[in-house]
């Protein structure tokens, strides 16, 4: 499942040469990454067994600058796993052109309340059925 976040450039958002400072980026794509899982109903479930996934990496391209007042749509999937982890892919657009703003790969790993790794097993993907139709990476 795609979901697609909608979020406008304030002035916050910029750094002094007038566009989205690069580490605001991060910021963004964690907001649509809460949306991806308020929307999917995702957060109760997984808490419930106590599985909490966390970052682990995130690589980004910047591609075109995002100016105050630009409407960011940005569209988030998931996009692999592994037996211990999952990447999320997310990708910017600035809607008044269409062009990309950036494209990252934010790499997320299960833990236990502990803090320590846990297995995506079947509790997990019965839970998030997105991760079970992925291609192990």
């Amino acid at each position: 499942m795609k979901t697609t976040t909608e979020i406008t450039i304030r002035n916050y958002h910029i750094d002094h040469f007038g566009h989205v400072n690069h580490a605001r980026y991060v910021e963004l794509l964690e907001e649509a990454r809460w949306r991806y899982l308020e929307e999917n109903k995702l957060l109760n479930p997984i808490h419930q067994i106590e599985a909490f996934h966390v970052v682990a990496e995130i690589v980004i391209k910047y591609l075109n600058e995002a100016r105050i007042g630009d409407l960011l749509i940005i569209e988030t999937k998931i996009d692999g796993r592994s037996k211990n982890s999952f990447l999320f892919n997310q990708k910017a657009f600035i809607k008044s052109s269409g062009k990309a703003a950036i494209e990252a790969n934010v790499t997320n790993v299960f833990v236990d309340k502990q803090g320590r790794p846990r297995k995506i097993n079947s509790d997990i993907l019965s839970i998030w059925p997105d991760l079970s139709r992925t291609v192990p990476q």
